[in-house]
């Protein structure tokens, strides 16, 4: 079986993961001390990257459509999927807020790379970083546990041309 992006629970019971076993990238999750795999997604296109809510009773995860991807949540114990960003780009799942009520990510909008934060409840949207580089990136956001400040890599980068002496 091949397993990708595995995340411990706050708990540290749970073990969630996205793997292709059946095909497409899905989401499930698995008990630590071993049992049953319990598959979370059934998603056709993609699922995965799940991040867990810093009580244990929410995932969110990345889903692609075509060549855009969209932040969406589910709970732990599974159900219906939740879809809460809808912009044409890229939204890339990260971390949550510590009080739970946000989902952080990386979202590529207009070409422009910049960190967001995402309403569980309401899918409202908050911008909070301001990049207008076409060549930067930022990636892999995480919200410090007393709420102060986000660290995540921010990237610029530069064409270079090189030759070789052909012999």
């Amino acid at each position: 079986e091949e397993v990708f992006i595995a995340r411990p629970s706050p708990d540290g019971r749970w073990i969630a993961f996205q793997s292709k076993q059946t095909g497409t990238s899905n989401v499930f999750i698995r008990a630590v001390d071993g049992g049953e795999t319990k598959q979370l997604t059934f998603d056709e296109e993609f699922a995965g990257f799940p991040s867990w809510s810093p009580d244990g009773r929410w995932l969110a995860v990345q889903l692609k459509r075509g060549e855009d991807s969209f932040v969406a949540f589910i709970s732990a114990d599974g159900g219906t999927i939740t879809q809460l960003t809808n912009e044409k780009g890229q939204s890339w799942v990260s971390d949550w807020s510590p009080d739970g009520s946000e989902i952080l990510f990386a979202g590529q909008r207009d070409g422009l790379w910049n960190l967001y934060s995402v309403s569980r409840v309401t899918a409202k949207q908050r911008k909070l970083t301001n990049f207008s580089k076409l060549n930067s990136y930022v990636r892999y956001p995480v919200w410090s546990p007393v709420n102060d400040r986000i660290a995540f890599e921010y990237a610029e980068t530069t064409g270079n041309i090189w030759m070789v002496d052909l012999e």
